[in-house]
């Protein structure tokens, strides 16, 4: 199971691709991405990682804060994902 903050979460899917995270963690890039879904946080978009291997300037969203906050935990896992405060 990964349990991590929103800020967390949200900077490792600036920072490395969704396949390269749900490698490192043991889960399927699906359930990282649904729990940033729903979650709200924002995930790059297609072609992002590919600008970033080309030296192309590309822009992060900021992580959004109105539904959830930013210490709030998201626990994912292989049955799904879920959120709670600390």
């Amino acid at each position: 199971m990964l349990r991590l903050t929103r800020a967390e979460l949200h900077e490792l899917v600036w920072t490395k691709p969704m396949t390269e995270l749900a490698r490192q963690f043991g889960l399927r890039d699906q359930h990282i991405a649904k729990a940033c879904d729903g979650a709200d946080i924002a995930r790059p978009r297609a072609g992002y990682w590919q600008k970033v291997e080309y030296g192309k300037s590309v822009s992060r969203s900021a992580l959004n804060n109105e539904c959830f906050g930013a210490c709030d935990i998201v626990a994912i896992d292989a049955s799904g994902w879920s959120i709670f405060q600390p």
